[in-house]
């Protein structure tokens, strides 16, 4: 079932970032603003598509307007055109349209100054800058965060299962008194590690498919780049996922030694829980301020540790 989860995520987070958002605007030209319709439907793009028509006259254009056929009317000097809509001008074409019109402008400037503007907007499209990172990991950054946001929610909720089982586990042996058998052959300590490194096991085999699944669903949607941050995100999952657990199986454990009925793990298990979220809510904030000395603190601390240098590690800082 979480498989199935994982895996609809991540096509539905592809469907979202690839499906096509476009609409279609639809201009009318009286007169002699008519030489601006080619150029403005050749600024078609970004989602939105620009189809430009000849209208007959100033009042049918307006009577499309209002009626809804045209979403504006452009009229007049095409240096200085008017633009009639019904309530709201589209910010992206009136974007398109001003820098058509301060074109014009320029273009006809340059032709009163004799000066051939070809030859100077020649000069101006071989322009550009030469982007220099000096962040090697600058273009992974945005990828790690959402790999690190992804693992971190993962690690949450496997902590918080598979702690839970430990303590169910430990209540269970109490309530039937198995555990007082049990402990006429073992140890306290050998009995308590092998449940949590059994259950542990468990959870580690399921993170280990689901990352597999995971990678496989990232790799055929090519929703961030897997050559890159796929592997390091599955490996530095299960190197957390065993720390963390470590830590927090052992106090659910404690916890759950506590109570002799499962009515009552509740109870002891819902300050665990609060250390848990506070871990992850510290995630975020971690990722925001990779820098801050309180996420470096945080980062020392056994609850806070697995996240926050989770956090650390995504942002590129250690």
């Amino acid at each position: 079932m979480l498989v199935a989860l994982v895996v609809g995520f991540i096509l539905l987070q592809a469907y979202v970032l690839n499906r096509p958002t476009t609409s279609t605007l639809n201009v009318g030209f009286v007169g002699a603003s008519q030489s601006l319709a080619q150029p403005l439907a050749a600024t078609s793009g970004g989602g939105v598509t620009i189809q430009t028509q000849t209208v007959q006259s100033l009042r049918d254009g307006e009577d499309q307007v209002r009626s809804g056929s045209l979403d504006a009317l452009v009229s007049g000097d095409p240096a200085a055109p008017v633009v009639e809509f019904k309530d709201q001008l589209d910010p992206t074409l009136a974007a398109n349209l001003n820098t058509l019109v301060q074109d014009v402008v320029f273009r006809q400037a340059l032709a009163g100054s004799g000066v051939d503007p070809a030859v100077i907007e020649a000069k101006v499209a071989a322009a550009g800058f030469h982007p220099v990172a000096l962040d090697p990991n600058a273009a992974q950054r945005s990828q790690r965060v959402v790999v690190g946001i992804f693992i971190a929610a993962l690690l949450f909720i496997s902590l918080q299962t598979y702690g839970g089982f430990v303590a169910t586990g430990v209540v269970e042996e109490k309530a039937n008194r198995i555990v007082e058998i049990i402990l006429s052959t073992v140890r306290p300590r050998q009995l308590l590690f092998g449940k949590v490194v059994g259950i542990g096991l468990v959870g580690l085999i399921q993170l280990v498919v689901l990352g597999a699944v995971s990678l496989v669903a990232v790799m055929k949607t090519q929703v961030i780049s897997v050559p890159t941050v796929g592997l390091t995100a599955v490996l530095a999952g299960l190197l957390w996922f065993v720390l963390g657990f470590l830590f927090y199986a052992l106090i659910y454990a404690a916890a759950g030694s506590l109570v002799s009925r499962q009515e009552d793990i509740q109870a002891v298990a819902a300050p665990i829980s609060i250390l848990i979220v506070g871990p992850y809510v510290a995630f975020f904030w971690v990722v925001a301020n990779p820098d801050n000395p309180i996420g470096v603190a945080l980062s020392l601390l056994p609850p806070f540790g697995s996240r926050v240098r989770l956090a650390e590690a995504w942002r590129g800082k250690t």
